[in-house]
């Protein structure tokens, strides 16, 4: 099964952008060199593996999204010479602390596999919303009804590539995260009775970087 993976980084303070951007391209083109060498059918010619953003409001968070065959095949790419040397330049930018990255993986929650097939936000200047909702185990049926309702209302609307979800494969504390994705094309008002049902909400907008 197709897996998205998600990776939120804290960036330090007063990083240089024009650097930090330098850095996020050398990544992706030593990503991109390695998946062509070893998992040639995850990359579509002319892409990038992985999309990268910035927090919309003050760019003090990094986020990474990326397609993977399963979590075992994104270990592969961590575990290699290539992605020491990526996060080794990037490290520069974390701030510290053992809480500045939160990194896993998630199963689709609604009716297309993969974030990127799925959601399309509009061009580099597109801002659009992430939000993290954390339900108990036994709640995750009800959220995930309630979800796939939203997306059936968007479909018939013709929004279908303004929303995506994913489920958190990697547990924590006997808790469910769902990560949902959304354009501007979406009222927020839209979510409010999903977003009704978590007990914690962790909400970010987000701009494209590369």
């Amino acid at each position: 099964m197709p897996v998205t993976e998600f990776a939120l980084i804290k960036l330090r303070d007063n990083y240089d952008a024009l650097e930090f951007l330098e850095v996020l391209m050398e990544c992706q083109e030593i990503q991109d060199n390695w998946v062509r060498q070893n998992q040639p059918w995850n990359l579509e010619p002319g892409m990038n593996l992985s999309s990268m953003y910035t927090d919309a409001t003050d760019q003090s968070t990094l986020l990474i999204t990326a397609p993977w065959d399963s979590p075992e095949a994104h270990g592969e790419w961590i575990q290699s010479p290539e992605n020491s040397k990526a996060n080794g330049s990037l490290s520069e930018f974390a701030a510290p602390g053992s809480d500045s990255v939160l990194l896993f993986h998630m199963d689709p929650a609604g009716a297309r596999p993969q974030l990127r097939e799925a959601f399309q936000h509009k061009d580099d200047n597109d801002i659009f919303d992430v939000c993290r909702l954390t339900v108990k185990d036994d709640q995750r049926e009800a959220l995930q009804s309630e979800y796939k309702t939203l997306e059936d209302e968007l479909r018939k609307e013709g929004l279908e590539k303004s929303i995506w979800a994913g489920w958190r494969i990697e547990k924590v504390n006997g808790e469910e995260d769902l990560v949902v994705f959304w354009t501007s094309d979406v009222p927020r008002s839209r979510l409010e009775k999903l977003a009704s049902l978590a007990l914690k909400k962790d909400h970010r907008r987000f701009r494209h970087v590369v």
